[in-house]
């Protein structure tokens, strides 16, 4: 009895394990901005459309192009991070390249392996890249595709807290003085209900100042509108200002727990928009905001009915699900929702396929048992030639 229980304990398991490996999830991005370039950047992923952390050991990164020479690859990646080691400039580090070259090639293509990025990287962790660049490599081309294979959803990153990394660059920098704003950002940029403990900002910025300046220059603000969690809301409005606890004339480091205090909660989820400001010490001009370590929010699945119609997001990232050529690493179970209607609808018809499956093994699993309990109470009598009771 104990050894047929077991084998059918193992069949659910199996039928289990290969539904997680086939939603094994691939990310493709949109490269309609993509531009054509001979020897700079023809494309950028951004880590809020795909971050590197999301990247298991079985991810690889296709990118097709136009254009190039044949018989060599004609893009590179170009990993944008922040290098904590290099403290010449600031004691948290400063932002930092490194470059990736394809480890297979063809004309219009090129693949980039999970070892090939870490490689690059060494000591820094994923979650420490803010941007992916596809760069020209020695001939005019445009990046035409960027297909990352095998990487976790949303999902999976909020499950397992894996963090994140992003960077907010203003396109046309403003200077500001006598405590003005050099910089806001809304929370289709930047949202702060991400932040969590032992996540932190850093703010990079132009300063009259020497560098070894005395007072802050610089302040984060936390601002709300329509609040109602913050304690410090009035009138349902907090402008809660955030002193730098390491600071430059170039840098300055916000950590988490001088953002809870100053807001009066740690549930950012009403703030709308942030500012870096200077104080009255220097006119300054932000140009960067980096928040380290965020969480990723899970994403709802969407609730369909026969009368309904379900819109997608005009993301930039378009997650498609397919059955994974490989086993899918330990921790992957069910693919990020945030794909077309076509594939959502052929993912939810597999689901019920493999559930019914599963459901079946159930069944039969309990006629054998029930089977198996009424044979163990009778007895087979030899002269009757059928079983009887004991």
């Amino acid at each position: 009895m104990k050894r047929t229980l077991s084998v059918i304990t193992a069949v659910i398991a199996a039928a289990a394990a290969s539904t997680f490996a086939a939603f094994a999830g691939d990310v493709e991005l949109d490269t309609k901005k993509a531009v054509e370039t001979a020897d700079g950047i023809t494309f950028t992923a951004d880590s809020k459309d795909l971050a590197a952390s999301q990247f298991t050991a079985d991810t690889t990164v296709t990118v097709t192009y136009s254009g190039g020479e044949s018989g060599k690859s004609s893009v590179k990646l170009v990993l944008d991070y922040w290098d904590k080691s290099n403290d010449t400039e600031f004691d948290f580090g400063s932002p930092a390249t490194v470059e990736v070259e394809a480890s297979e090639s063809k004309d219009g293509e090129a693949v980039f392996t999970y070892a090939d990025i870490t490689e690059a990287l060494g000591d820094n962790a994923l979650s420490s890249v803010f941007a992916i660049d596809v760069e020209a490599n020695g001939s005019t081309v445009t990046c035409t595709g960027f297909t990352a294979t095998n990487v976790l959803s949303a999902n999976e990153m909020a499950e397992n807290d894996i963090r994140r990394t992003i960077r907010v660059h203003a396109k046309r920098p403003a200077t500001s003085q006598d405590w003005g704003q050099s910089i806001s950002v809304g929370v289709d940029q930047f949202d702060v209900s991400t932040l969590a403990e032992n996540s932190y900002v850093i703010a990079v910025y132009e300063s009259d100042l020497e560098k070894d300046v005395v007072s802050a220059p610089v302040e984060f603000i936390m601002q709300s509108t329509d609040d109602t969690v913050s304690p410090k809301a009035k009138n349902n409005t907090v402008w809660g200002k955030v002193a730098p606890v390491i600071f430059n004339n170039k840098y300055a480091f916000f950590d988490f727990e001088s953002m809870v205090d100053a807001y009066g909660t740690d549930d950012f989820s009403c703030v709308t928009t942030v500012y870096i400001g200077d104080t009255g010490k220097s006119p300054i001009t932000c140009t960067d905001i980096y928040a380290f370590d965020i969480k990723t929010i899970a994403k709802e699945e969407p609730e369909v009915t026969d009368d309904s119609e379900v819109t997608s997001d005009s993301n930039e990232a378009v997650e498609t699900t397919k059955p994974a050529e490989t086993q899918a690493p330990a921790g992957v179970t069910e693919k990020d929702s945030s794909s077309s209607d076509d594939v959502d609808e052929e993912k939810s018809n597999f689901k019920l396929i493999v559930i019914g499956i599963v459901a079946g093994v159930v069944v039969a699993a309990g006629v054998i048992f029930l089977i198996l309990g009424r044979k163990s109470r009778e007895t087979y009598d030899v002269n009757k030639h059928r079983y009887v009771k004991k």
